[in-house]
């Protein structure tokens, strides 16, 4: 039987980083993937964050694939009628603080493409990557110490460490009873069709304009994304918000086609459906324990991603490093015990990586009860097209449209006031332990002042 330093399950964006600074640091690694080849059943594109190119220093080269810059996004606000009411789009900033981030917001790829070319980094170095392979369990000592791996096939291979990089559904997780299965209310289901142009099309009638994100008050949050040659339109929800057959992934695609926008993004892109695809994510608050004995976890098996708007493509390859830093250390000692791996921890919530999750609780709120609560988005679609109307619309004078805003904005006001109690505030407190008074709390004052104004008003003329 052969012996490695450590056994990498799954060959994701984690497991290939894990692979390849492994190499890079001459342990002895072996990458288990249960697809042909990575990036095989992955669902979809992405869109990789500049935080890459800023923290590893080989991603100019991606540029050889197939992509499209995105260096454009729009918010487009619809109504409980699957009307269109606004939109708001956003480029990047001078102000941004390094330069890829002042080029573009993404760089947009399909996952089939991306897995194994970042794979390749892992072999080049030295990584053994063996495909079509699923670990079933974990194989262990006679002191009941994690030592190893079984695969379907029975087959058993060796090595003190064990990092779990299969995905939101790891058996590496669950075998070491680090984590059961995530609860409905920690994993999102996500649905989109896939749809197939050419990239002069899609230069012609989208070009930059790349991401596109629907927040409506008839579905949850949803997308368009381009890439160099295709494109999908989808969504998705908790778990726990499938609460009877009206809100299903069906249904609610179907919502989102009858937006008219999306459907003429199609049209004129000369969109051809090719793929219905479906996936899971965890969405936490907070990743909870990713490390035990011999094991540490990674990725979207250990919880990294952004609780804001799940970014995971970064913080895989970011724990990828982080593990094997902590492995050099726990080798270098002599010692895989969960005392000496608990450096892991450190190292990813000192990182990036925890940085997003100083404010996973205020992030989960506003994503459950804005973005996946078409009720509350309903009320702030509304909101957000009569303020624009309000500063912006010639049916007046401007001069008229300034004194009168307060009067276009008073049945919001209730509304507006819950949004900054319930999301707003505590997403400011998330900073600091003692904050100064947040600019969130005058203007909740100041709308809570409007409201009993109001209703004094209101009595006075009842009287």
């Amino acid at each position: 039987m052969t012996k490695y330093d450590l056994i990498i399950v799954g060959g994701g964006p984690a497991g290939a980083m894990a692979g390849y600074y492994a190499a890079r640091e001459g342990l002895k690694s072996l990458i288990l993937e249960r697809s042909q080849k990575p990036g095989q059943t992955t669902v979809s594109g992405c869109g990789l964050s500049p935080k890459l190119w800023r923290d590893f220093d080989f991603m100019d080269e991606i540029f050889e694939l197939p992509h499209r810059i995105a260096d454009m996004a729009t918010v487009h606000f619809v109504d409980k009628n699957n009307k269109e009411r606004s939109s708001i789009s956003f480029t990047p900033s001078d102000q941004a603080s390094y330069d890829a981030a002042k080029k573009f917001l993404t760089v947009n790829v399909y996952r089939g493409l991306l897995d194994p070319w970042l794979m390749n980094y892992a072999t080049s170095e030295g990584a053994i990557l063996k495909a079509s392979t699923c670990v079933m369990d974990l194989l262990k000592d006679d002191k009941g110490k994690v030592s190893g791996v079984i695969t379907d096939s029975g087959e058993t291979f060796e090595a003190p460490l064990v990092l779990g990089c299969e995905g939101v559904i790891s058996v590496v997780a669950q075998k070491s009873g680090l984590r059961k299965r995530w609860l409905p209310s920690e994993a999102c289901w996500m649905v989109n069709y896939d749809f197939a142009s050419t990239k002069e099309i899609i230069d012609e009638m989208i070009g930059g304009n790349a991401l596109h994100y629907w927040y409506a008050g008839s579905f949850p949050t949803a997308y368009t994304f381009y890439n160099v040659d295709g494109f999908h339109f989808g969504l998705g929800s908790f778990f726990d918000h499938v609460k009877n057959q009206s809100w299903n992934p069906q249904s609610l695609l179907k919502e989102f086609y009858k937006v008219e926008g999306v459907r003429r993004q199609i049209k004129i892109c000369q969109g051809k459906a090719r793929e219905y695809q479906a996936h899971i994510l965890p969405m936490i608050s907070d990743p909870g324990k990713t490390y035990a004995d011999n094991i540490l976890l990674l990725g979207d098996a250990a919880g990294f991603l952004c609780p804001f708007e799940a970014e995971g493509v970064y913080y895989a390859m970011l724990s990828g490093k982080h593990a094997i830093e902590t492995a050099v250390e726990a080798q270098q000692a002599g010692d895989y015990s969960e005392t000496t791996l608990k450096v892991y921890e450190n190292k990813w919530r000192n990182s990036p990586i925890g940085e997003e999750f100083i404010l996973g609780p205020a992030f989960s709120s506003i994503v459950r009860g804005l973005f996946f609560n078409p009720v509350t988005t309903g009320e702030f679609v509304d909101a957000v097209n009569d303020l624009l109307y309000g500063l912006a619309n010639v049916a007046e004078s401007h001069y008229y449209n300034l004194n009168n805003l307060e009067n276009v904005m008073e049945r919001h006001f209730p509304f507006l006031s819950r949004v900054l109690s319930e999301y707003a505030e505590p997403f400011m407190d998330g900073f600091t332990q003692k904050p100064p008074i947040p600019i969130t709390q005058i203007i909740k004052t100041y709308l809570d002042q409007q409201i009993k104004k109001r209703a004094r008003q209101e009595k006075k003329r009842n009287e």
